[in-house]
């Protein structure tokens, strides 16, 4: 099956601008409210240290699930602990100093910079398919029918879990700092399960609300605590 120009363009740039996501956030943090590098690269060293042992959690317990319903839901549960309980170590232990919403957004853009640099990899991945007809017919065909659409619901989808995981650090960051805030953390935790089932069940859209409604819960808790940094 022949690609066009066109199509050929499309897959490489929606891979540059899903990549380009979490550097853009970065250096706009950095230049408009103070963003520093070592909150970045705890994060992103975090969720790379917790990937063995997250994996070795889940061979255990999703052994045990009986049902189909029960091994995703295993799945997501021992993710979310790991990730947000990772989360909530990194920042208690490995960076106690860095304590401002800058810090802890820097940290989530790090965190979810690991997903999003990996979606931007798969889209290099198709493009390598479409380039040497590589896969079956089924999968050729099916990459020749994704267009604008396709790459505008990837880019948004990476850009709505960049920010995901930056409110996620803030809230995690207010259970690090505030007195009386620790709750925030199995808060979190649940956040994170239900966000994973309502991806997998309704897909973007789902996600878009989700997150909004996420902004939302994070903008009012911080009006909670005015004197606070984060």
């Amino acid at each position: 099956m022949e690609f066009t120009s066109g199509q050929i363009f499309l897959f490489v740039l929606r891979g540059l601008l899903t990549a380009a996501l979490p550097f853009a956030a970065y250096f706009y943090l950095k230049k408009r409210h103070g963003g520093r590098s070592v909150p970045v690269f705890v994060g992103v060293i975090t969720v790379m240290l917790i990937l063995i042992p997250r994996a070795l959690v889940r061979s255990i317990f999703v052994q045990g699930a009986e049902t189909l319903t029960g091994k995703w839901l295993t799945v997501w549960l021992i993710g979310s602990v790991f990730e947000e309980g990772g989360r909530y170590i990194a920042m208690k232990h490995a960076i106690p100093a860095y304590d401002t919403r800058a810090d802890a957004l820097c940290y989530g853009i790090g965190h979810g910079s690991t997903e999003v640099i990996m979606s931007a990899k798969a889209q290099f991945v198709l493009l390598a398919d479409a380039l040497g007809q590589r896969g079956t017919q089924e999968h050729l065909t099916a990459l020749a029918g994704q267009g604008m659409l396709t790459a505008a619901e990837i880019l948004l989808g990476n850009a709505v879990n960049l920010i995901f995981h930056m409110m996620m650090s803030v809230l995690i960051a207010r259970a690090v700092h505030y007195e009386g805030c620790k709750k925030l953390l199995p808060i979190a935790i649940l956040i994170h399960l239900v966000t994973d089932f309502t991806i997998f069940c309704f897909g973007t859209a789902a996600d878009v609300m989700l997150t909004a409604a996420l902004c939302m819960f994070v903008y009012l808790h911080g009006k909670q605590h005015p004197d606070g940094l984060i």
